[in-house]
C-alpha cells in the first residue's frame, strides 16, 4: 500500500529525529510510492514562512522533492467533509488541516505515516490505515 506522510513526519525529518529517519529509510527501501498532500505542504510551509527561516524552507523543499504531490481534490474534499460533519455531530472536532489530510488518505487509499494523535484517532474512527514511527 502506498503511503502519504503527515506534517509531523516531515517536521521530524527536518529536525533529524532518529525514528523519523529510520522510518524514511524503511519506506524508501520498501518500493512503495510516497506522497505529500497539498494540506501538508500548506501546513508545513505556513510555519516556515512565519518563522522566516530560509534554511528551513530550503530543507523542506529538499525533503518535499523526494515525494509525489497529491492535491486536495473534489473526492478528498467530500471525504474530509464527511469526517468533519461526523466529528461535529459527535462533539469531537479536530483541526481542519488534519481532517483534510485524512480526507486525502481515504480518497486515495493511502497508509498515513504520522505521530499526530489527532490523526491517529481519525484513522481508528474512520477506517484508514495509520502507521506511527
Amino acid at each position: 500500500m502506498n503511503v502519504s506522510v503527515d506534517s509531523s513526519f516531515v517536521i521530524d525529518l527536518m529536525r533529524g529525529d532518529s525514528d523519523a529517519l529510520k522510518k524514511a529509510d524503511e519506506i524508501d527501501g520498501s518500493g512503495v510510492m510516497k506522497f505529500l498532500s497539498t494540506p501538508v505542504l500548506y501546513e508545513v510551509q505556513t510555519g516556515l514562512f512565519h518563522r522566516r527561516s530560509r534554511s528551513e524552507v530550503e530543507a523542506f523543499r529538499a525533503i518535499a522533492s523526494r515525494f509525489g504531490i497529491i492535491p486536495f481534490d473534489e473526492e478528498a474534499a467530500v471525504r474530509a467533509a464527511e469526517i468533519r460533519a461526523e466529528l461535529l455531530r459527535l462533539g469531537r472536532p479536530k483541526p481542519v488541516v488534519d481532517v483534510m489530510v485524512a480526507g486525502v488518505a481515504l480518497a486515495r487509499g493511502l497508509r498515513l505515516i504520522t505521530r499526530d494523535e489527532d490523526i491517529i484517532s481519525l484513522g481508528r474512527t474512520f477506517g484508514f490505515q495509520v502507521e506511527t514511527y
